[in-house]
C-alpha cells in the first residue's frame, strides 16, 4: 500500500513500490521533526527541492552514513554537491523542470517553484507510482502556473506549504488548491515550526472545503494511506 508520512515542517517520507523516498530532509535542527537521522539509514533517494538550510538539511549527512541512497535534485544544485561536498555524480540523478524521470518503477518530475534559492532555481516535485501522483510543491509563492502543473501532471494529493512570511499563507495556499484541483486531497505543510511561520491549519481546512475540496491536516510524524 502506498503511503505517506510527513516528518515535520517540509520533510515528506513517501513509500511506493518498495522505495522509500524522503523530500527535503531537515532533521538534526528542525524541532517539529518526528524521527532521528539513522531512520533514513535504509531509504533509496532524497528529492532536494532547493538549497535553503530547512529544505538541503541533512542530505549530505544521510548521503554519508547511507550507501545506497541517491540524490534527485536541480543539475545545478547537485554539481555544488559535487564540488562542496565530493558527493559523487553517481550517487545522483540529473534533472531540472520539465517532464518525467523514470527511476525503476517510479516517476519524478521537477516543476517550477516561485521562491529563492542560492545554487539553483526553486523547485517542486512530482512523484508517481503509475497508481498514485503526488506533488509536493516545495517553499513557494501562489503563482499561475499552478493551474498548468494540475493539468499536465493531475495529481491525487497536494503537498502545499502554508506558514506565510516565506511562502504561501492559508488563504493563499487553498485558491492553490482550486488551480491544481488535487483529486483526493491536500496537506498542508511548511507551518508552525517556529513563531515566524505560526498558523492556524484549519484556517486552510475551511478555505479549502469552502471550494469544493479535501483537506487532510497531519500532525508530524503521522502516516497516510494513499
Amino acid at each position: 500500500m502506498p503511503e505517506l508520512r510527513w516528518i515535520g515542517h517540509a520533510a515528506v517520507e513517501l513509500d511506493l513500490k518498495d522505495k522509500k523516498i524522503i523530500i527535503d530532509p531537515f532533521i538534526t535542527d528542525n524541532p517539529k521533526s518526528a524521527v532521528r537521522l539513522e531512520y533514513f539509514d535504509s531509504f533509496d533517494i532524497i528529492v532536494v527541492t532547493h538549497d535553503h538550510y530547512d529544505h538541503l538539511g541533512n542530505t549530505v549527512d544521510i548521503v554519508k552514513r547511507n550507501s545506497k541512497v541517491k540524490i534527485l535534485a536541480t543539475y545545478d544544485l547537485e554539481v555544488y554537491l559535487n564540488k562542496e561536498f565530493k558527493i559523487p555524480f553517481e550517487r545522483m540523478i540529473p534533472a531540472n523542470v520539465g517532464g518525467y524521470i523514470n527511476e525503476g518503477e517510479i516517476r519524478f518530475a521537477l516543476t517550477q517553484a516561485i521562491h529563492s534559492s542560492e545554487h539553483s532555481d526553486p523547485t517542486g516535485v512530482i512523484v508517481s507510482d503509475g497508481s498514485v501522483t503526488i506533488y509536493h510543491a516545495g517553499d513557494t509563492g501562489l503563482f499561475e502556473g499552478m493551474k498548468l502543473i494540475g493539468e499536465v501532471f493531475s495529481p491525487d494529493y497536494a503537498l502545499l506549504p502554508i506558514g506565510g512570511r516565506f511562502t504561501m499563507d492559508p488563504h493563499q495556499a487553498a485558491i492553490a488548491v482550486s488551480m491544481i484541483k488535487p483529486k483526493k486531497a491536500s496537506i498542508p505543510i511548511h507551518y508552525n515550526t517556529w513563531d515566524a511561520i505560526k498558523v492556524d491549519p484549519s484556517d486552510f481546512e475551511k478555505e479549502v472545503k469552502e471550494r469544493g475540496y479535501r483537506s487532510i491536516i497531519l500532525n508530524p510524524g503521522d502516516k497516510l494511506e494513499l
